[in-house]
């Protein structure tokens, strides 16, 4: 299970990236999707067996219809399973040798020499493809015999590698093609590949290779001969270092021999070497994994070794990929950990910093308490003035806006803070002088022709000013709050309403009642019943709305003091 999880895991990496030509991206491709697809490929095979199975124990046929159904079922079986094909290149002899018939008596032992072959039993092939009388056979049959011995020595020079047996088989194979050239007919398929064969053998790559595609171009084979061309190719290409392509004929015979079920291939092995040898150890592994799992199998021997011996490299390269990405882990984690401590200090450094702010806006604070506590003895209108600067400045420590709010309101009240005790120390002057001057007549105009409201209506006139210019979207956002019945338009001058003003406040962060009934000079039950009123008429929950408030954003704007 583990192994299947692994190669659908990497069936679904992206398609190798050296791949620029598009025809052997999309050949690759079709063979990853064939590969996630290939068990419904096994179960059409398996109906196909068992319809056949079914026929063959359960009918009662003639010799001649069981000779043929084994036959089918070898034909099913001898790229699939070696056993069972064995078993019924067995059955077909058995059935041959009663119809006593030549031909097929040739032709079955054929059958148990190809399996003998696939399954690595050379030896075993040899003899029984050696027992076979030519001189009853007809001609197609004898042609089939010289391709098989044909193939048999080519995958026996193959096997043995070494001199002077390497030749011999070689110069043996050639031989057989040569005469099952002369024995078949002309162009057709059978002929066209023992040429093909012929030209490799003669090591003329080039002519064997104008061939196939020649071949290709002009005919649609069937999937088995497509299988053999195009891996035939894929090996041309790959004596003739081009790599690129030997991969496109490679995927292409994999590609038909999934299709098939075929299970003795060589194709998907031949790919995952050269994939690995450009460097692709995923889809390597991938493959020989996949070839190896084909030949246990088919139970084929040689395709055994063949696999064994390239799936321990690519296993190889696979856990040096992962040495080295477990280095460059180590690394990164180094270069994190150097970050986190450069982070730590730099957190250290910047805390350390915020204390001075934070002890320097304290003192800043500690002035400000002694000021006001210093004007307490004045007038009862200093008072009040002083009353509110200093719920202003309590809403400016609440405020946990970004800074650019802060330094607009903490410059608001300095500025009208100043204007105030400037206006009042000239009150306080002229008062001292009109006592000294005995004018306590004119004193007590003065007193009665001091307008708190207008101070006030100026405050808040002021502050209406500077607030739209923090939240200019502030009205409008407010509005959607409400149906369009119930929305609140402001005054031409751009005097805000109570209501507004009242959240105009709370979106400052002063959201006790008590301090907004103070600043706006409203009872407390006032500013409840506004508040109240609004809740009542938004489109939102009464325990949402006011966080709806919050979420209205500010903007940076330039206040200009304005001063009486």
């Amino acid at each position: 299970m583990f192994k299947k999880a692994l190669l659908v895991i990497l069936f679904l990496f992206p398609i190798l990236v050296y791949c620029k030509d598009t025809s052997v991206t999309g050949a690759l491709k079709e063979l990853d999707n064939c590969i996630q697809r290939r068990s419904s490929f096994e179960i059409i095979k398996n109906q196909r067996i068992n319809k056949l199975e079914n026929r063959f124990y359960t009918e009662n046929n003639s010799t001649a219809v069981q000779y043929q159904l084994s036959a089918d079922l070898f034909n099913e079986y001898c790229s699939y399973k070696y056993d069972s094909a064995y078993s019924f290149a067995g059955r077909m002899l058995k059935y041959a040798l009663e119809l006593k018939d030549p031909n097929r008596i040739a032709q079955s032992k054929m059958n148990l020499a190809f399996s003998c072959l696939s399954a690595g039993l050379y030896k075993e092939a040899s003899e029984i493809s050696g027992s076979i009388d030519t001189t009853q056979l007809n001609q197609s049959c004898r042609a089939d015999l010289y391709s098989f011995l044909s193939t048999l020595n080519i995958d026996m020079a193959n096997f043995s590698t070494s001199e002077p047996y390497y030749s011999k088989y070689l110069s043996n194979s050639l031989r057989y093609c040569r005469n099952s050239i002369v024995l078949l007919k002309n162009n057709s398929p059978d002929a066209i590949i023992a040429k093909i064969r012929e030209y490799q053998l003669e090591n003329d790559y080039t002519k064997a290779t104008t061939v196939v595609e020649k071949y290709l171009s002009n005919n649609h084979p069937g999937l088995h001969d497509y299988a053999i061309l195009t891996s035939t190719l894929g090996f041309f290409y790959q004596v003739r270092k081009d790599t690129t392509k030997a991969i496109e004929y490679f995927s292409l015979a994999a590609i038909a021999d999934l299709k098939m079920a075929t299970k003795e291939t060589s194709a998907i092995r031949q790919l995952a070497e050269l994939l690995y040898n450009q460097g692709d150890i995923q889809h390597a592994y991938a493959y020989a994994t996949l070839a190896l799992d084909d030949a246990n199998f088919y139970n084929a021997r040689q395709r055994k070794i063949e696999v064994g011996r390239i799936l321990p490299i690519i296993e190889a390269g696979r856990f040096e990929i992962i040495k080295q990405q477990k280095d460059k882990l180590m690394i990164y984690a180094a270069l994190i950990s150097i970050l986190f401590i450069l982070f730590m200090v730099s957190t250290f450094i910047i805390l350390k910093q915020k204390k001075g702010l934070n002890a320097a806006r304290l003192l800043i604070l500690k002035q400000n308490s002694e000021l006001v506590e210093s004007n307490e003895q004045l007038t009862e209108v200093q008072k009040n003035i002083s009353k509110q600067n200093i719920d202003l400045i309590r809403i400016n420590e609440r405020l946990k806006e970004v800074h650019k709010i802060k330094d607009e309101y903490i410059g608001y009240f300095f500025s009208t803070n100043s204007a105030y005790l400037d206006k009042t120390e000239e009150y306080r002057k002229m008062v001292v002088r009109k006592i000294r001057n005995r004018q306590f007549e004119e004193l007590m105009q003065l007193s009665a022709a001091t307008d708190l409201r207008k101070e006030r209506e100026d405050m808040f006139e002021l502050f209406d000013q500077i607030f739209m210019k923090l939240f200019p979207d502030f009205v409008t956002r407010y509005n959607q709050l409400f149906n369009e019945e119930d929305q609140i338009s402001i005054k031409p001058d751009g005097m805000l309403t109570p209501e507004i003003r009242i959240f105009a406040l709370i979106r400052l962060g002063i959201t006790e009642s008590e301090r907004i009934a103070n600043f706006l000079d409203f009872s407390l039950s006032t500013v409840k019943n506004y508040k109240t009123k609004a809740k009542n008429r938004s489109v939102v929950s009464n325990d949402l709305f006011e966080h709806k408030i919050m979420e209205i954003e500010s903007v940076k704007t330039e206040i200009t003091d304005k001063t009486d």
